[in-house]
């Protein structure tokens, strides 16, 4: 092969690759910027709807009787692991008997011509023997006209000169109904009131259980007895996750314990539990 030749093998090899050089140098970059934004859920709560206790017998000694909240289930899905605490509430645990009719009076009326509705807040405390609210008519008459009554608390405050109507509150969440009929003087009703206080409620978290998320930092409150002295009792702890921790769905199961003081009186016995996460 001739020099002439080699060069020009060599100067053909170059250019070819010169041109290969130049196409990678040549060749564009783009980078294009992936998002997603993922937005918040929301921390909410559910449970069993109601909570029986189991039946007990009315007798001359303080007794006690067992419940339970069944599935107290908190769910965060914010997305933002700052925890959360569960709590409770509850109103005092109270009844009211049926209406009684004491005289008549010359009246050929019926029970039915008055009646107590709400619910009795149980704020003037256990009193043994349960009292009553006591209506009486003082001027006859129809109703919001004529008839007036006078009514007594159950602990024995009186309140004189009442119109009578077809609602009138008296008080501690009760009231009373007339009928649209005539009444006579001396006319009585009353309705026996009783109470079984939250202060002797003892409430029991149970174990927590996970549906998804970790149990790390999730604790149950301790066992206790509520506190208070209003119609609702403090909050007390059910379940808290600390910070950093409380995402995804936790379950736990309170149980309860009613004290039953001596001689109370007998018929169903409500309250109303009030569970909340924050």
């Amino acid at each position: 092969m001739t020099y002439f030749k080699k060069y020009i093998i060599i100067f053909v090899v170059f250019v070819f690759a010169f041109i290969i050089i130049l196409q990678i140098t040549m060749a564009a970059e783009v980078r294009v910027e992936l998002t997603l934004d993922i937005n918040p859920g929301e921390l909410t709560l559910t449970s069993s709807s109601t909570a029986v206790f189991a039946e007990v017998t009315a007798s001359g000694v303080n007794e006690s009787a067992a419940g339970s909240i069944e599935n107290v289930n908190v769910i965060d899905t914010r997305g933002t692991h700052i925890g959360w605490t569960a709590t409770m509430t509850s109103t005092h645990f109270t009844t009211m008997s049926e209406v009684k009719f004491l005289s008549e009076n010359n009246y050929t009326g019926t029970n039915t011509d008055v009646d107590f509705i709400g619910t009795y807040d149980g704020l003037d405390g256990v009193l043994d023997p349960a009292r009553r609210f006591l209506v009486e008519i003082t001027q006859a008459g129809t109703v919001g006209t004529a008839a007036v009554f006078r009514w007594t608390d159950p602990l024995g405050n009186e309140t004189t000169g009442v119109l009578t109507d077809t609602s009138v509150s008296l008080s501690n969440g009760i009231s009373v109904t007339f009928a649209n009929t005539n009444y006579a003087v001396g006319d009585k009703w009353f309705v026996l009131v009783d109470v079984l206080p939250y202060t002797g409620l003892t409430v029991n978290p149970g174990d927590i259980g996970v549906n998804s998320g970790s149990l790390y930092g999730i604790t149950n409150g301790l066992s206790g007895t509520l506190t208070g002295s209003g119609i609702n009792s403090d909050a007390f702890s059910l379940m808290t996750a600390d910070s950093f921790t409380g995402s995804g769905s936790y379950y736990q199961e309170v149980d309860l314990n009613l004290i039953i003081h001596n001689n109370s009186l007998s018929g169903l016995f409500t309250a109303q539990a009030n569970i909340t996460v924050s």
